[in-house]
């Protein structure tokens, strides 16, 4: 089974897409337009599609029990 991450975009430049995570930055592939701040759910390093904020939070509060 494969679980769907939330992360938080960090940066984008020249179709290159960078995500915050536990403070640190990745590269992940996207088909999806993102911005700086924007939240999306990832597999993978590939962006699956981008979320609410809300959402995010909610998400990661059941994974990190």
């Amino acid at each position: 089974m494969c679980l769907a991450i939330p992360k938080q975009v960090a940066s984008t430049n020249k179709g290159s897409v960078f995500l915050r995570v536990d403070g640190k930055t990745e590269a992940a592939g996207t088909i999806v337009k993102v911005k700086k701040g924007d939240w999306v759910l990832t597999q993978e390093d590939i962006i699956i599609k981008k979320i609410a904020p809300k959402q995010a939070r909610e998400i990661l509060k059941i994974l990190n029990g």
